[in-house]
C-alpha cells in the first residue's frame, strides 16, 4: 500500500504486523490512519469490558505491570488508551465518538455493547447506533473539550484554540519544544499514565 501511496487503518487490538496481539500506535508509520475502535468493530469501551484475559495481558503489555485491571473501562484507561493514538506517528488519528465520550463517566451510562454501530457477523445489527447525548450539551461541556484538546496539545498535533480559551499556544513554539515540555511535565506521572513503548 505505501508503495501506491495508499494509507493504512490501524486498529490496536487488530494488528496488521503477524506475531503481535495488539499493535503498537508508537511504531506505526506515517502512512497509517490509527484509531482504538471503528465502525465494524466494539468500541474500546465494550472491547476493554468483554474479555478479562484480553485486557489483563494489554495491561502487562501497555502498563508494564502484573496488577488487575479495572473490569470498567474508566476514563483513565480511556485517557491512557486515546494518548497511546493520538501522540503515534500516523498521519491521521481518528476517534468514534463513543470512544471519546468514555473520557467523562457522565457519558458513560449506557452499557458499552449498546455502542457498536455495526456488526458484520450478524446481519440484523446494522447502523443503529445513536448518540444518548446530545449535540448542544457536548458544545456546551467545556470540561470534556478542554480534556479532549489537552489530549491533543500534549501530543504535538495541531489543535485550533477553543473561542474563549486565553492560554493560546506560542505561535513561534516548534514540535521539538512541545515534546520537550511534554516530557518535562510527564516525569511526575504514574507509571500508568506513561504508557511504555514497546
Amino acid at each position: 500500500m505505501q508503495e501506491l501511496g495508499l494509507i493504512g487503518l490501524r486498529i490496536q487490538r487488530m494488528p496488521a504486523e503477524s506475531g503481535l496481539e495488539f499493535g503498537i500506535p508508537s511504531q506505526y508509520s506515517y502512512m497509517t490512519v490509527c484509531a482504538p475502535s471503528c465502525h465494524n468493530c466494539s468500541t474500546m469501551r465494550a472491547w476493554w469490558e468483554e474479555d478479562q484475559e484480553r485486557r489483563v495481558r494489554y495491561f502487562k503489555t501497555f502498563v508494564g505491570t502484573d496488577s488487575v485491571p479495572p473490569d470498567e473501562c474508566t476514563p483513565e484507561v480511556a485517557r491512557f488508551i486515546l494518548r497511546q493514538h493520538v501522540e503515534a506517528p500516523s498521519m491521521w488519528s481518528i476517534f468514534p465518538l463513543q470512544d471519546l465520550l468514555a473520557l467523562k463517566e457522565e457519558y458513560m451510562t449506557r452499557p458499552a455493547v449498546e455502542e457498536t454501530i455495526n456488526d458484520p457477523s450478524n446481519p440484523k445489527h446494522y447502523w443503529r447506533y445513536r448518540v444518548h447525548v446530545t449535540l448542544e450539551s457536548l458544545l456546551k461541556d467545556k470540561e470534556h473539550i478542554t480534556t479532549i484538546k489537552n489530549l491533543v496539545q500534549a501530543s504535538g498535533r495541531s489543535c485550533p484554540p477553543l473561542d474563549d480559551d486565553e492560554s493560546q499556544p506560542d505561535k513561534s513554539s516548534t514540535h521539538l519544544d512541545t515534546l520537550q515540555k511534554t516530557a518535562e511535565t510527564r516525569k511526575g506521572e504514574t507509571q500508568f499514565d506513561n504508557p511504555v513503548n514497546v
